[in-house]
């Protein structure tokens, strides 16, 4: 897949299409995977599959357009891993459910929002000032 006349992004290292909204409009998984891995700054198939401890052709076939040959269609537990190192949501990658950036991205987030669920709205509220201020305060 080529990118297709977009802007690009000049203060980044490397200049490569502005998809911080291109997300909207990626229908396909190997098209969210390439943007996912792009986004987080992996300029190359290769140097992804080498941080994931993969085999560049077969991380490859995770981004090969479905129609081709030697293309690999992800499922859960890959979307998963993906999701981890290029920081989005599995799901999103996995299905186009919710967003790329909806969801927890940590085990420690998780936890949280788990913990919080059952919590009123105003207790919610009062919970994620207090985290807020806490964590702000660390940054003083």
């Amino acid at each position: 897949m080529q990118p297709h006349n977009e802007p690009t992004v000049s203060f980044l290292p490397v200049s490569w299409p502005a998809m911080d909204t291109g997300w909207e409009i990626l229908f396909d998984q190997h098209e969210r995977l390439r943007w996912a891995r792009l986004r987080a700054g992996f300029t190359t198939a290769k140097a992804a599959a080498d941080s994931l401890g993969m085999k560049k052709d077969t991380y490859s076939a995770y981004e090969r357009e479905p129609d081709k040959s030697k293309s690999t269609k992800m499922d859960h537990q890959r979307a998963m891993q993906f999701g981890r190192k290029f920081k989005v949501n599995w799901e999103w990658l996995l299905n186009a459910k919710g967003t790329p950036f909806s969801g927890p991205k940590t085990l420690a987030q998780e936890r949280v929002m788990t913990a919080m669920a059952d919590a009123p709205e105003d207790e919610q509220e009062r919970i994620a000032s207090a985290v807020e201020a806490w964590l702000n305060k660390g940054a003083a």
